[in-house]
């Protein structure tokens, strides 16, 4: 599972980074708990940040996470659910708008 977080048209900011740390450390203690899953590292491009998620189940996963990530300081804007190190089509989510 990936959790992304992009910053455009602009350069991703990257003290979002220091923001997210409280947020990456309560995502990885509810999936342990759980025994769900854990966090696998994250990664840092011009216009993004990733979070990256390992488990048996994409959807358990984020039913865990997603409470996490509404808090979170930064708003995720994308979700991939993949079944599988190799998915080539991963579900992918973005945020509800609102109604």
């Amino acid at each position: 599972m990936i959790v992304r977080f992009e910053d455009r048209p602009a350069e991703f900011d990257p003290s979002a980074m220091d923001l997210l740390l409280d947020t990456e450390l309560k995502a990885d203690d509810a999936l342990t708990a759980a025994g769900a899953g854990r966090i696998d590292g994250n990664d840092v491009g011009a216009y993004e940040y990733e979070l990256y998620f390992v488990g048996d189940d994409a959807d358990v996963m984020w039913k865990i996470l997603e409470p996490v990530f509404a808090d979170a300081p930064v708003p995720w804007t994308q979700v991939e659910l993949h079944r599988g190190r190799d998915d080539p089509s991963p579900r992918v989510l973005t945020p509800k708008e609102p109604a």
